[in-house]
């Protein structure tokens, strides 16, 4: 007989010789995307569906975690890889290359830009498997094609607006989008209800400013709208799925307009999941006096031919978190703001300005040619208790920051902490620097900057300025400051004294702390 010791051995045995592939989904590639010329991949020997872009291709995907996936990312030139570089790159992949493949296997999903030879970047967007798809039909889901929703694209339709306005009757209901493409207008999002867009499904403004209602004037752009907002004073609000919200940026600014994509406003606990958001012809997600909201598994991915196509800004909201997310913009990637009333943008706000606080970006990456991870340039009405944590600076014109250039409230208890900065190149408004933590005078107010937390951060090139922590005068002074564990280049050890960190610009400051764990 064998032993209880010898029985679970064997077990243990028997289990390591099943071979278990992990379940994923390549979700169709809609109509108006073209496969990537660049790269294929193979997902546990399937083909998934990649999509060409401006400036990188990418690849969106939902898999099992907890198994281990193969990923075979071939240059479809046949060429064989002689450099890579997967980021962010603090993460514990083994890579391999296998004549025009690169080779490795995960077991959790993260969203990676991967770099080979001197192709341009793939962009693998890799979500844990839904676990909360609903069903197309039944009770208190409205689904659009019962509501005439064209999904050829061919026309603005009008039915999935008339779908929400229906499930706004029965709350709680779900409004649910099939794969196609939906060309539509200003979409109005209602209270208590969700909308749920299916993997394949594309929302797509048309680009032609006669289609929606103009809200706003930036006077160093153009008009600009709301494309998809909440209802104002309402709650429960929800946006998921793996669909995308594209924006169509690029044509839109031909047209000489504008738009901020996914705008929750005026709302209390507004929830979106999963989505994926591209081609922003101005800020993409922003939420806009909101209070608890939470955004996870939102992808972003703009281009970097559009200028002030911000990816994720906070505006003068309270309990937001952003977690999980990726922001590719020519302008900054995730930042929070404070404004003026009733001027230019702030025209449509529903309320009068209010203090931003208790705001938290955790598990983020960024790739941008301004600010990674920012607070700024409004600060009009007072900002405490930012966090910015465990993220990554794929490529940035400043790592981490604050600038205060409009306003004079004081931005408080900001904490940037475990940040891995990974590539600078650029020069936002003449900064270049892994930090640029610093108080302007833009003729429009001047205000302090204090009890800031800097620590763990990992500044694996300098940028090609000093770094900056520095206030404007004796009434806007950066104070209160404890910077430690901050690693430049490629140190083991951290940096003890402002030269070895490359910050010299510390004028209008004071109460500055290095401390070393």
């Amino acid at each position: 007989m064998l032993l209880h010791h010898q029985l679970l051995a064997l077990l243990a045995l028997l289990l390591s010789c099943i071979h278990v592939d992990a379940a994923f989904i390549s979700y169709p590639r809609p109509s108006i995307y073209s496969k990537s010329a660049h790269f294929s991949l193979k997902v546990n020997g399937t083909y998934a569906y990649t999509v060409s872009y401006d400036g990188y291709d990418y690849v969106q995907l939902s898999m099992d975690e907890g198994y281990a996936t193969e990923f075979r990312i071939a240059l479809t030139s046949g060429d064989s890889i002689t450099s890579y570089s997967i980021s962010p790159e603090r993460l514990p992949i083994s890579a391999k290359t296998e004549g025009n493949e690169l080779v490795f296997s995960l077991t959790k999903a993260h969203y990676l830009i991967v770099k080979i030879n001197d192709e341009k970047e793939f962009v693998v967007l890799l979500d844990p498997s839904e676990l909360d798809v609903p069903a197309s039909s039944g009770a208190n889901v409205y689904n659009v094609r019962d509501y005439n929703a064209d999904d050829t694209g061919k026309s603005v339709t009008k039915g999935i607006q008339a779908a929400m306005d229906a499930a706004a009757g029965n709350p709680g209901s779900i409004v649910y989008v099939p794969a196609g493409l939906y060309t539509i207008g200003n979409l109005l999002l209602r209270n208590h209800t969700s909308l749920y867009l299916a993997g394949g499904a594309v929302l797509r403004f048309s680009g032609d400013p006669k289609d929606y209602t103009t809200l706003y004037n930036k006077p160093d752009l153009y008009n600009g709208t709301w494309w998809i907002q909440t209802e104002i004073n309402s709650t429960n609000i929800k946006v998921y799925g793996r669909g995308t919200i594209d924006g169509n940026g690029y044509n839109t600014r031909k047209a000489k307009f504008m738009a901020d994509l996914l705008v929750p406003v005026g709302t209390t606990n507004f929830t979106c999941d999963g989505v994926l958001v591209r081609d922003s012809s101005f800020w993409a997600v922003t939420p806009i006096q909101v209070t608890d909201a939470l955004i996870t598994n939102i992808k972003i991915l703009d281009r970097q031919d559009v200028t002030q196509d911000d990816g994720i800004d906070v505006v003068e909201s309270t309990r937001v978190t952003v977690r999980r997310a990726i922001a590719i913009a020519n302008d900054d990637s995730f930042s929070a703001k404070t404004w003026p009333y009733k001027v230019h943008t702030t025209v449509p706000y529903p309320y009068a300005p209010r203090e931003l606080r208790d705001v938290l970006f955790d598990d983020c990456l960024a790739w941008t040619l301004c600010y990674s991870y920012k607070i700024g340039e409004g600060v009009w009405e007072v900002q405490d208790n930012v966090t910015f944590r465990n993220s990554v600076a794929y490529k940035a014109g400043v790592g981490i920051g604050i600038h205060h250039k409009f306003g004079s409230e004081v931005a408080s208890n900001i904490t940037f902490e475990d940040i891995d900065i990974e590539r600078l190149s650029g020069s936002p408004g003449g900064m270049a620097s892994w930090m640029a933590i610093y108080v302007d005078n833009a003729g429009e107010g001047v205000g302090p900057l204090k009890d800031l937390t800097i620590r763990n951060i990992r500044a694996r090139q300098q940028g090609s300025r000093n770094a900056f922590l520095q206030g404007f005068n004796q009434s806007s002074m950066v104070s209160g400051v404890t910077i430690g564990d901050v690693y430049m280049f490629q140190n083991k050890t951290p940096a003890t004294t402002f030269e070895e960190m490359k910050l010299f610009n510390v004028s209008y400051s004071e109460g500055v702390k290095i401390v070393n764990s």
